[in-house]
């Protein structure tokens, strides 16, 4: 084996490692309030409105 061939297998197994990371940093409990909020964005928008807060910038009107 040579050099080049160590560096591709650990490069594949770096990858992978990174990739199972952010999987279990993406499905955690303490994500997916989150995760909620951001999909529900869409919806609370009107809310903010009305509240007088400016939904380009979040500044107060």
């Amino acid at each position: 084996m040579d050099l080049t061939n160590l560096a591709r297998i650990l490069f594949t197994v770096f990858c992978f490692v990174a990739f199972i990371v952010i999987l279990i940093g993406a499905f955690e409990k303490k994500s997916q309030r989150r995760y909620d909020d951001a999909a529900n964005l869409v919806f609370n928008g009107d809310e903010e409105e009305q509240q007088g807060i400016d939904a380009v910038n979040g500044a107060k009107k």
